[in-house]
């Protein structure tokens, strides 16, 4: 039984990489129509002096807002 098992593994993760080929043609695809283009350069950090520079404050917690109250739903 294990001996199946490790071939449904490979199988699934044969699959898997198979499947990461068709996400990035979708994704490039949705992309294109949406007009956006990824900057490869891109870095967190100059996201974060981006976002500083247009007056967003960290201490508002935009972000994590959302998904603590989501959390504090149930």
């Amino acid at each position: 039984m294990a001996v199946i098992e490790k071939e449904v593994v490979a199988n699934d993760l044969h699959s898997l990489v198979l499947d990461k080929a068709e996400i990035r043609r979708i994704v490039a695809e949705q992309n294109a129509k949406s007009g956006f283009v990824p900057d490869p350069s891109a870095t967190a950090q100059r996201g974060r002096a981006r976002m500083l520079a247009q007056g967003v404050k960290p201490e508002d917690r935009i972000g994590s807002a959302g998904i603590i109250a989501a959390r504090d739903e149930n």
